[in-house]
Protein backbone atom coordinates (compact mmCIF):
# COMPACT_ATOMS: atom_id res chain seq x y z
CA UNK A 1 0.00 0.00 0.00
CA UNK A 2 1.34 3.18 -0.99
CA UNK A 3 -0.35 5.54 1.32
CA UNK A 4 0.03 3.24 4.35
CA UNK A 5 -0.76 5.10 8.14
CA UNK A 6 1.90 5.26 10.07
CA UNK A 7 2.08 2.27 13.21
CA UNK A 8 2.01 4.36 16.53
CA UNK A 9 -0.31 4.51 19.27
CA UNK A 10 -0.71 7.93 18.63
CA UNK A 11 -2.18 7.33 15.13
CA UNK A 12 -4.26 4.40 15.92
CA UNK A 13 -6.14 6.69 18.23
CA UNK A 14 -7.20 8.94 15.88
CA UNK A 15 -7.38 7.42 12.43
CA UNK A 16 -8.54 4.24 10.37
CA UNK A 17 -7.57 3.49 7.06
CA UNK A 18 -10.16 1.75 4.54
CA UNK A 19 -7.90 1.29 1.28
CA UNK A 20 -4.90 3.40 -0.05
CA UNK A 21 -6.14 6.67 -0.04
CA UNK A 22 -9.33 6.50 2.40
CA UNK A 23 -8.29 7.70 5.88
CA UNK A 24 -11.09 7.96 8.12
CA UNK A 25 -11.32 9.91 11.84
CA UNK A 26 -11.48 7.17 14.86
CA UNK A 27 -15.05 7.18 16.80
CA UNK A 28 -13.40 8.57 19.77
CA UNK A 29 -11.55 11.71 18.24
CA UNK A 30 -14.44 12.06 15.95
CA UNK A 31 -16.73 12.60 18.77
CA UNK A 32 -14.20 15.00 20.33
CA UNK A 33 -13.86 17.26 17.11
CA UNK A 34 -17.87 17.12 16.76
CA UNK A 35 -17.93 18.54 19.93
CA UNK A 36 -15.42 21.07 18.97
CA UNK A 37 -17.77 22.34 16.09
CA UNK A 38 -20.77 22.19 17.81
CA UNK A 39 -19.79 25.00 20.35
CA UNK A 40 -19.66 27.18 17.41
CA UNK A 41 -22.66 26.44 15.74
CA UNK A 42 -24.00 29.50 16.29
CA UNK A 43 -21.10 31.83 15.21
CA UNK A 44 -22.10 33.97 12.64
CA UNK A 45 -21.45 33.70 9.18
CA UNK A 46 -18.97 36.46 7.25
CA UNK A 47 -21.34 37.93 4.72
CA UNK A 48 -19.15 39.83 1.33
CA UNK A 49 -21.67 42.02 -0.50
CA UNK A 50 -21.22 42.00 -3.94
CA UNK A 51 -19.73 45.08 -4.39
CA UNK A 52 -16.93 43.91 -2.59
CA UNK A 53 -16.48 40.55 -4.69
CA UNK A 54 -14.15 42.39 -7.10
CA UNK A 55 -12.08 44.38 -4.56
CA UNK A 56 -9.23 42.40 -3.00
CA UNK A 57 -8.70 44.56 -0.15
CA UNK A 58 -12.47 44.35 0.48
CA UNK A 59 -13.17 40.16 -0.17
CA UNK A 60 -9.64 38.80 1.67
CA UNK A 61 -10.66 39.95 4.65
CA UNK A 62 -14.11 38.10 4.38
CA UNK A 63 -12.49 34.95 2.46
CA UNK A 64 -10.59 34.94 5.76
CA UNK A 65 -13.14 34.90 8.05
CA UNK A 66 -15.27 32.77 6.16
CA UNK A 67 -12.66 30.50 6.27
CA UNK A 68 -12.33 30.38 9.88
CA UNK A 69 -15.99 29.74 10.15
CA UNK A 70 -15.94 27.10 7.72
CA UNK A 71 -13.19 25.09 9.53
CA UNK A 72 -14.43 25.53 13.12
CA UNK A 73 -18.03 24.15 11.68
CA UNK A 74 -16.54 21.48 9.43
CA UNK A 75 -17.50 18.40 11.29
CA UNK A 76 -21.33 19.98 12.40
CA UNK A 77 -22.07 21.48 8.30
CA UNK A 78 -24.57 19.44 6.58
CA UNK A 79 -22.89 21.51 3.19
CA UNK A 80 -19.46 21.91 4.03
CA UNK A 81 -18.22 21.01 0.38
CA UNK A 82 -20.60 23.25 -0.79
CA UNK A 83 -19.48 26.31 1.08
CA UNK A 84 -15.72 25.09 0.12
CA UNK A 85 -16.11 24.95 -3.20
CA UNK A 86 -17.92 28.43 -3.28
CA UNK A 87 -15.17 30.06 -1.48
CA UNK A 88 -12.96 28.51 -3.58
CA UNK A 89 -14.54 29.75 -6.90
CA UNK A 90 -14.81 33.43 -5.32
CA UNK A 91 -11.40 33.22 -5.06
CA UNK A 92 -10.23 32.18 -8.25
CA UNK A 93 -12.35 34.61 -9.58
CA UNK A 94 -10.54 37.43 -7.47
CA UNK A 95 -7.22 35.86 -8.88
CA UNK A 96 -8.36 35.86 -12.23
CA UNK A 97 -9.43 39.38 -12.04
CA UNK A 98 -7.20 41.38 -10.66
CA UNK A 99 -4.28 39.08 -10.01
CA UNK A 100 -1.54 41.93 -9.24
CA UNK A 101 -3.92 44.17 -6.49
CA UNK A 102 -4.71 40.24 -4.79
CA UNK A 103 -1.36 40.25 -4.45
CA UNK A 104 -0.82 43.80 -2.82
CA UNK A 105 -3.36 42.87 -0.28
CA UNK A 106 -1.93 39.61 0.73
CA UNK A 107 0.96 41.24 1.34
CA UNK A 108 -0.49 44.68 3.31
CA UNK A 109 -3.07 43.77 4.77
CA UNK A 110 -3.19 42.82 8.61
CA UNK A 111 -4.74 39.96 9.49
CA UNK A 112 -5.60 38.42 13.20
CA UNK A 113 -5.36 34.37 12.23
CA UNK A 114 -2.08 33.37 10.40
CA UNK A 115 -3.03 29.95 9.40
CA UNK A 116 -6.58 31.10 7.93
CA UNK A 117 -4.66 33.99 6.16
CA UNK A 118 -2.11 31.40 4.76
CA UNK A 119 -4.71 29.03 3.57
CA UNK A 120 -6.12 31.69 1.69
CA UNK A 121 -2.80 32.63 -0.01
CA UNK A 122 -1.85 29.88 -0.84
CA UNK A 123 -5.25 29.14 -2.43
CA UNK A 124 -5.21 32.19 -4.77
CA UNK A 125 -1.47 31.80 -6.01
CA UNK A 126 -2.70 27.94 -6.49
CA UNK A 127 -5.56 29.49 -8.85
CA UNK A 128 -3.06 31.94 -10.87
CA UNK A 129 -0.36 28.72 -11.15
CA UNK A 130 -3.43 26.66 -12.41
CA UNK A 131 -4.37 29.14 -14.82
CA UNK A 132 -1.20 29.88 -16.17
CA UNK A 133 -0.24 26.12 -16.58
CA UNK A 134 -3.93 26.16 -18.17
CA UNK A 135 -4.71 22.45 -16.18
CA UNK A 136 -8.38 21.12 -16.12
CA UNK A 137 -10.70 23.20 -14.73
CA UNK A 138 -12.42 20.48 -12.20
CA UNK A 139 -8.59 20.15 -11.27
CA UNK A 140 -8.03 23.72 -11.29
CA UNK A 141 -10.83 24.05 -8.37
CA UNK A 142 -10.23 20.74 -6.50
CA UNK A 143 -6.51 22.16 -5.85
CA UNK A 144 -7.67 25.38 -5.04
CA UNK A 145 -10.16 23.68 -2.21
CA UNK A 146 -6.86 21.53 -1.42
CA UNK A 147 -4.60 24.33 -0.62
CA UNK A 148 -7.77 26.05 1.69
CA UNK A 149 -8.29 23.20 3.68
CA UNK A 150 -4.64 21.21 3.88
CA UNK A 151 -4.28 22.41 7.52
CA UNK A 152 -7.44 22.01 9.11
CA UNK A 153 -6.46 18.90 11.13
CA UNK A 154 -4.17 21.38 12.82
CA UNK A 155 -5.17 25.13 12.65
CA UNK A 156 -5.11 25.74 16.46
CA UNK A 157 -1.33 24.31 16.23
CA UNK A 158 -0.53 26.39 13.13
CA UNK A 159 -1.66 29.79 15.22
CA UNK A 160 0.18 28.55 18.31
CA UNK A 161 3.50 27.98 16.17
CA UNK A 162 3.09 31.01 14.29
CA UNK A 163 3.98 32.91 17.90
CA UNK A 164 7.06 30.35 18.96
CA UNK A 165 10.37 30.64 17.88
CA UNK A 166 11.77 27.84 19.83
CA UNK A 167 11.94 24.33 19.13
CA UNK A 168 8.61 21.82 18.35
CA UNK A 169 7.67 19.64 21.42
CA UNK A 170 7.50 15.99 20.92
CA UNK A 171 3.36 16.33 20.59
CA UNK A 172 3.69 18.85 18.33
CA UNK A 173 5.68 17.15 16.08
CA UNK A 174 3.34 14.54 16.02
CA UNK A 175 0.32 16.65 15.34
CA UNK A 176 2.36 18.66 13.02
CA UNK A 177 3.75 15.10 11.07
CA UNK A 178 0.15 14.10 11.29
CA UNK A 179 -1.68 16.68 10.19
CA UNK A 180 -1.98 15.69 6.63
CA UNK A 181 -3.91 12.49 7.06
CA UNK A 182 -6.10 13.87 9.44
CA UNK A 183 -7.27 16.76 7.44
CA UNK A 184 -8.04 14.25 4.85
CA UNK A 185 -10.08 12.13 7.17
CA UNK A 186 -12.06 15.19 8.41
CA UNK A 187 -12.60 15.79 4.94
CA UNK A 188 -14.40 11.74 4.26
CA UNK A 189 -16.17 12.51 7.52
CA UNK A 190 -18.11 14.79 5.89
CA UNK A 191 -18.92 13.48 2.73
CA UNK A 192 -15.59 14.81 0.50
CA UNK A 193 -14.56 12.00 -2.10
CA UNK A 194 -12.95 14.54 -4.45
CA UNK A 195 -9.51 12.03 -4.94
CA UNK A 196 -7.63 15.01 -6.61
CA UNK A 197 -8.90 17.13 -3.45
CA UNK A 198 -7.58 14.26 -1.08
CA UNK A 199 -4.44 13.09 -3.08
CA UNK A 200 -2.60 16.24 -2.69
CA UNK A 201 -4.12 17.11 0.69
CA UNK A 202 -2.36 13.73 1.73
CA UNK A 203 1.18 14.83 -0.46
CA UNK A 204 1.02 18.62 0.11
CA UNK A 205 4.53 18.19 2.81
CA UNK A 206 6.30 15.23 0.33
CA UNK A 207 9.32 16.32 -0.80
CA UNK A 208 11.23 15.68 -4.36
CA UNK A 209 14.42 14.26 -2.06
CA UNK A 210 12.46 11.89 -0.37
CA UNK A 211 12.73 13.76 2.94
CA UNK A 212 8.80 14.62 3.18
CA UNK A 213 5.99 13.60 5.40
CA UNK A 214 3.95 11.25 6.32
CA UNK A 215 4.91 9.10 3.52
CA UNK A 216 8.41 9.74 2.76
CA UNK A 217 7.94 9.33 -0.99
CA UNK A 218 10.09 9.71 -3.79
CA UNK A 219 10.16 12.00 -6.12
CA UNK A 220 8.80 9.57 -8.52
CA UNK A 221 5.61 9.05 -6.33
CA UNK A 222 4.40 12.12 -5.33
CA UNK A 223 1.46 12.84 -7.42
CA UNK A 224 1.81 16.73 -9.62
CA UNK A 225 -1.01 18.51 -7.95
CA UNK A 226 0.44 17.98 -4.48
CA UNK A 227 3.85 19.20 -5.50
CA UNK A 228 2.10 22.39 -6.98
CA UNK A 229 0.64 22.85 -3.72
CA UNK A 230 3.63 22.17 -1.84
CA UNK A 231 5.53 24.88 -3.80
CA UNK A 232 3.14 27.33 -3.64
CA UNK A 233 2.65 26.45 0.27
CA UNK A 234 6.06 27.03 0.81
CA UNK A 235 6.30 30.31 -1.32
CA UNK A 236 3.86 31.66 1.03
CA UNK A 237 5.05 30.89 4.11
CA UNK A 238 8.72 32.76 2.88
CA UNK A 239 6.85 35.89 1.77
CA UNK A 240 4.70 36.36 4.64
CA UNK A 241 5.84 36.89 8.52
CA UNK A 242 4.85 35.05 11.15
CA UNK A 243 4.98 37.18 15.07
CA UNK A 244 8.74 35.85 16.08
CA UNK A 245 9.68 36.54 12.51
CA UNK A 246 10.35 39.05 9.87
CA UNK A 247 8.73 37.90 6.27
CA UNK A 248 11.77 36.31 3.56
CA UNK A 249 12.15 39.33 1.02
CA UNK A 250 10.22 38.45 -2.07
CA UNK A 251 13.42 38.50 -4.03
CA UNK A 252 15.52 36.33 -1.90
CA UNK A 253 13.13 33.81 -2.12
CA UNK A 254 12.13 33.87 -5.53
CA UNK A 255 15.73 33.32 -6.27
CA UNK A 256 16.52 30.65 -3.69
CA UNK A 257 13.35 28.91 -5.91
CA UNK A 258 14.82 29.48 -8.79
CA UNK A 259 18.46 27.81 -7.56
CA UNK A 260 16.35 24.99 -6.58
CA UNK A 261 14.62 24.31 -9.96
CA UNK A 262 14.81 20.82 -11.12
CA UNK A 263 16.17 19.38 -8.04
CA UNK A 264 13.31 20.19 -5.18
CA UNK A 265 10.86 21.93 -7.61
CA UNK A 266 9.40 21.36 -11.26
CA UNK A 267 11.48 23.51 -13.49
CA UNK A 268 8.24 25.06 -15.38
CA UNK A 269 6.34 25.28 -12.45
CA UNK A 270 9.43 27.38 -10.41
CA UNK A 271 9.21 29.46 -13.71
CA UNK A 272 5.44 30.03 -13.99
CA UNK A 273 5.89 31.27 -10.30
CA UNK A 274 8.56 33.51 -10.58
CA UNK A 275 6.64 35.09 -13.55
CA UNK A 276 3.30 35.09 -11.24
CA UNK A 277 5.19 36.47 -8.05
CA UNK A 278 7.70 38.43 -9.38
CA UNK A 279 11.35 39.44 -8.00
CA UNK A 280 9.21 42.58 -6.67
CA UNK A 281 5.76 41.31 -6.44
CA UNK A 282 2.64 44.18 -5.88
CA UNK A 283 2.37 45.29 -2.61
CA UNK A 284 6.09 45.02 -1.56
CA UNK A 285 8.96 48.31 -0.77
CA UNK A 286 11.70 48.84 -2.56
CA UNK A 287 14.84 51.26 -2.78
CA UNK A 288 15.17 52.74 -6.23
CA UNK A 289 18.72 53.85 -7.37
CA UNK A 290 18.25 57.42 -7.50
CA UNK A 291 17.61 56.76 -3.40
CA UNK A 292 13.83 56.90 -2.87
CA UNK A 293 11.61 54.56 -0.87
CA UNK A 294 8.64 52.69 -3.58
CA UNK A 295 6.41 50.47 -3.28
CA UNK A 296 6.04 48.01 -6.40
CA UNK A 297 2.37 48.59 -7.77
CA UNK A 298 2.31 46.08 -10.85
CA UNK A 299 4.92 44.17 -12.97
CA UNK A 300 6.80 45.64 -15.70
CA UNK A 301 7.71 44.20 -18.90
CA UNK A 302 10.90 42.86 -17.32
CA UNK A 303 11.19 41.12 -14.17
CA UNK A 304 13.73 43.60 -12.39
CA UNK A 305 12.15 47.10 -13.75
CA UNK A 306 8.75 46.95 -11.82
CA UNK A 307 6.37 49.69 -11.67
CA UNK A 308 6.89 51.73 -8.63
CA UNK A 309 4.98 54.93 -6.88
CA UNK A 310 7.69 56.57 -4.95
CA UNK A 311 6.48 57.92 -1.32
CA UNK A 312 5.75 61.49 -1.19
CA UNK A 313 6.43 63.46 -4.33
CA UNK A 314 4.17 61.29 -6.81
CA UNK A 315 1.82 59.24 -5.17
CA UNK A 316 -0.98 60.68 -7.25
CA UNK A 317 0.86 59.92 -10.65
CA UNK A 318 0.63 57.08 -13.22
CA UNK A 319 3.35 54.06 -11.73
CA UNK A 320 6.36 54.26 -13.23
CA UNK A 321 9.38 51.46 -14.84
CA UNK A 322 12.31 51.69 -12.29
CA UNK A 323 15.52 50.62 -11.34
CA UNK A 324 15.50 48.92 -8.00
CA UNK A 325 18.67 49.10 -5.95
CA UNK A 326 17.41 46.61 -3.44
CA UNK A 327 14.38 45.38 -1.76
CA UNK A 328 12.98 47.12 1.21
CA UNK A 329 10.93 46.11 4.54
CA UNK A 330 9.12 48.50 6.30
CA UNK A 331 5.74 48.44 8.42
CA UNK A 332 2.58 49.58 7.14
CA UNK A 333 0.17 51.43 9.84
CA UNK A 334 -3.54 50.85 9.10
CA UNK A 335 -3.93 54.59 8.83
CA UNK A 336 -2.25 54.34 5.79
CA UNK A 337 -3.97 51.42 4.09
CA UNK A 338 -6.68 53.75 2.20
CA UNK A 339 -4.03 55.49 0.36
CA UNK A 340 -2.11 52.40 -0.65
CA UNK A 341 -5.58 50.51 -1.66
CA UNK A 342 -6.36 53.42 -4.41
CA UNK A 343 -3.36 52.69 -6.20
CA UNK A 344 -4.80 49.69 -7.51
CA UNK A 345 -8.17 51.37 -7.55
CA UNK A 346 -8.99 49.97 -4.56
CA UNK A 347 -10.27 50.45 -1.17
CA UNK A 348 -10.06 49.79 2.23
CA UNK A 349 -13.04 50.53 4.55
CA UNK A 350 -11.48 50.01 8.20
CA UNK A 351 -8.72 47.81 8.73
CA UNK A 352 -9.01 44.23 8.93
CA UNK A 353 -8.48 41.90 12.00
Amino acid sequence: MLHYLPDSLYVRNRLTQSSDLEIWLSAGEKQRRQARARSHFHDPQPVCPPQHEQDPFLALPWAYGQLQWLTTRLLDHDDSEQQLRALAGSLRRLASHAPEATLAAGLLLPYAHYAHAHAVHVALLVARLTQRLAQPEAECESLVCAALTMNIAMVNLQQQLSHQAEALSSLQAKQLHLHPLASSAMLREVGIDDEIWHLAILEHHEQWNGKGYPFGLPRSKISPGAHLLHVADVAMARLHPRHYRRPQLPKSAMVQLFQQRDTLADAKLADCLIKEVGLYPPGSFVKLEQGDTAIVVQHGDDITTPLTVRFGRDANIVPTASRIASPAQMTVEARHLPALARLWQCRVDSPAG
